[in-house]
């Protein structure tokens, strides 16, 4: 398993060796629930930043170091100034600590360019299936939600109407 502390502080050396000033990021979390996403910068309503990185990335053998500090410092570019989205300083930045260290730091970054194969979406089973009853919509979802909880409470998007079918998609063994 990669260290991510030793790779947080590795990353935070290299931005900074550029000039480049980050925000205050006042929490470190490894996502042991993330499928879909390698990392997560989230901006606190103190001012700080908290930043999530998926368990798979530092644990996955397959998937190297390099490729997690790109992923690493994906989130580290979003807390400097107006870096939240992808544009402006957030690429300028990225095209620079690309250009410097060889990196490959983009907006979105597959399963094989990490070096695994992609998640089969054959896997991925709908625990909830809703229809609407006046226009046929389907709606699914793979965990419990609000929506699941009280669907009869909902309107649909398309009709707007407040008629729903609930049809649990789990096999009982």
């Amino acid at each position: 398993m990669k260290d991510l502390n030793i790779l947080k502080n590795n990353c935070l050396d290299e931005v900074h060796a550029l000039g480049i000033k980050t925000g205050t990021i006042s929490e470190w979390k490894i996502n042991n629930r993330a499928q879909k996403r390698w990392g997560l910068c989230r901006a606190k309503k103190d001012g700080t930043f908290e930043i999530q990185i998926a368990k798979m990335l530092l644990t996955d053998d397959r998937i190297s170091e390099k490729s997690c500090k790109e992923t690493i410092i994906h989130e580290i570019l979003h807390t400097c100034d107006h870096c939240m989205k992808h544009t402006g300083n957030w690429k300028k930045y990225a095209i620079i600590m690309n250009n410097t260290y060889g990196y490959n730091i983009k907006r979105v970054t597959s399963s094989t360019e990490k070096g695994i194969e992609e998640p089969s979406s054959a896997k991925i089973v709908p625990k909830y299936l809703f229809t609407c009853r006046n226009c046929g919509v389907v709606i699914y979802r793979l965990r419990e939600s609000k929506f699941t909880r009280n669907y009869r409470r909902y309107r649909c998007a398309r009709c707007g109407a407040a008629m729903w079918s609930r049809k649990s998609c789990i096999n009982s063994n």
